[in-house]
């Protein structure tokens, strides 16, 4: 269904656009006060090695009233809302709500975390992009398919029914 008015269209282009997914080393390269990082993964992962200055606050926790208030705030200031987990997938649900909860100041970061011999790994992932245009792929299918042919009237059908066999008769 096509967006009814402008804004509908505005924000359905913003959501295609990638300005929302920052890699790991644009993030460096900000400024610690126009971001507050967001740790989107379990508190045990949490607590076994995150980003530094990362905050907490797993998928279930977002409707809480304390992190509501908490995340009110950052809304109405100027800074960002990163949020990161395992892999990008992982926080984009938690990104995905927010979202359509108006927040509009919230960046994905595209990292993928893990715990090796007990030392935490950030490392850079690239957000996959698809490599088929499908809208493209959905026309030229639609324009090769053949026309439908035209309907015949069915036969009709006239049942005979069968004679049934007498049974022979007689005996010994």
């Amino acid at each position: 269904m096509p967006p009814k008015n402008n804004e509908e269209y505005y924000k359905i282009e913003s959501v295609l656009k990638e300005d929302y997914i920052i890699s790991y080393d644009e993030l460096k390269k900000m400024s610690a006060d126009s971001y507050v990082l967001i740790d989107v993964r379990d508190y045990y992962d949490y607590n076994n090695g995150h980003i530094e200055k990362a905050q907490n606050i797993s998928s279930h926790n977002l409707f809480d009233e304390e992190v509501h208030t908490f995340m009110r705030g950052i809304k109405n200031s100027d800074k960002n809302i990163v949020l990161y987990g395992k892999n990008p997938d992982n926080a984009l649900t938690f990104w995905m709500l927010l979202y359509q909860l108006g927040y509009e100041n919230v960046k994905l970061l595209a990292v993928e975390t893990s715990l090796v011999e007990n030392k935490f790994m950030v490392t850079n992932k690239a957000v996959e992009k698809p490599f088929i245009d499908y809208a493209e792929a959905i026309k030229k299918a639609t324009a090769n398919t053949p026309k439908k042919a035209e309907q015949t009237k069915p036969k009709k059908v006239i049942t005979v029914k069968k004679k049934k066999k007498r049974v022979p008769e007689g005996g010994c």
